[in-house]
């Protein structure tokens, strides 16, 4: 019996051993990160949760915010690698992306990345701008703390469903239904907040509705559209270069 030992042999690791080797440094840094907020910051994952999923007024808990923006960030930042994995293994499995260097993945994910960071961030200034405009500060802020809560919270929830996705073939169809579910869960969560702070007394469900098309959904197809574009019809020419 022969045993073909890559090691042995000099010959080149497969694409795909390469990129989940890439990958698994991704995943201890995200790793250390999640560990180091759990033990170091667990009174400002507590309040999180109360902003999300509290019955009662989060005032007293928007005080733990203050001076958290560096943790708020890092988780910011974790929420969005995680994502751009997710969508990595998406286009992987359904064959839109045939990538096989750790170089062509880190491409993918940095405009993915991207993506998600300038939607991420023109959804922040879109909320101040027009809570600054339309409600007191008070709201706004607690608005801006809802929103933070959600984005910080998925860094840590979806990082086991990214990491099976990444490694175990065969799961994708089913772990990216899943990533889908919590998704629509967490929108659900943010219009019902949005509703409850800012239309819940106004009395204005057309209002509430003009605002969806404007800030949720428009937003969502710009996004949608830019990674269609992108992944799809700049397939063949830009990442045929690379």
């Amino acid at each position: 019996m022969q045993f073909n030992l890559l090691f042995l042999t000099g010959e080149p690791l497969a694409g795909r051993i390469q990129t989940q080797n890439m990958g698994f440094i991704l995943f201890m840094v995200c790793f250390f990160i999640l560990i180091y907020q759990v033990s170091k910051n667990s009174k400002l994952l507590l309040a999180m949760m109360g902003k999300l999923f509290g019955n009662r007024s989060q005032t007293a808990s928007g005080e733990i915010f203050i001076g958290q923006s560096p943790n708020i960030l890092l988780f910011c930042i974790q929420t969005i690698l995680l994502t751009s994995i997710i969508v990595y293994c998406g286009a992987v499995n359904d064959g839109t992306f045939q990538i096989e260097s750790p170089s062509r993945m880190f491409i993918f994910l940095g405009f993915t990345s991207l993506f998600l960071g300038l939607f991420i961030g023109y959804k922040y200034l879109a909320y101040s701008f027009i809570g600054y405009i339309f409600f007191d500060k008070e709201t706004e802020q607690r608005w801006n703390d809802t929103f933070s809560s959600a984005i910080c919270l998925s860094g840590i929830i979806l990082f086991f469903p990214a990491l099976i996705l990444f490694y175990v073939e065969g799961v994708c169809v089913y772990g990216g239904f899943l990533v889908l579910l919590y998704l629509i869960f967490i929108q659900i969560v943010l219009l019902y907040r949005q509703y409850v702070l800012f239309f819940n007394k106004k009395g204005g469900l057309l209002y509430f509705i003009l605002y969806l098309c404007a800030q949720e959904i428009i937003p969502l197809f710009l996004l949608y559209k830019g990674f269609v574009y992108l992944f799809l019809m700049q397939r063949d020419s830009l990442w045929t270069q690379i």
